[in-house]
């Protein structure tokens, strides 16, 4: 989805000064790659936050860039292009916001899940020792 995103930035000419291109690789696609793998090892708790806060800022992101900043990159002032490239960016931009919103709603979900298990394994512990 972010590559369908991107072309569409290709094909309208919107261009991310070098700054946002780092939030976009290191947050946005990196990060959450990283933060699967952690899930798998005994970083469970560090992988999942990181999945959470990396979705939280892809969309925090988005919805700033794409909805709220008045610039190229704001759906209500993209440059002069094809009606498709305009329409492909626009619906893009939407879908990416939908499925990051759910992605860091899945990850508050899990850590939540996560800390209940937590404390149930904690408090019995406590018992078996005590």
């Amino acid at each position: 989805m972010a590559l369908w995103h991107g072309n569409a930035h290709t094909a309208l000419a919107i261009a991310l000064p070098p700054e946002k291109n780092a939030f976009v690789f290191i947050v946005i696609l990196i990060a959450p790659i990283v933060a699967a793998s952690l899930v798998w090892t005994r970083y469970v708790l560090v992988g999942v936050w990181m999945f959470f806060l990396s979705m939280l800022g892809a969309m925090l992101f988005g919805a700033y860039h794409h909805y709220i900043l008045v610039s190229p990159d704001n759906i209500g002032h993209l440059p002069h292009g094809s009606p498709d490239a305009q329409a492909t960016f626009i619906t893009s931009a939407a879908a990416l916001a939908l499925l990051e919103l759910a992605s860091a709603l899945y990850g508050a979900f899990r850590l939540g899940a996560l800390s209940v298990k937590l404390d149930e394994t904690s408090r019995r512990d406590r018992v078996t020792s005590g």
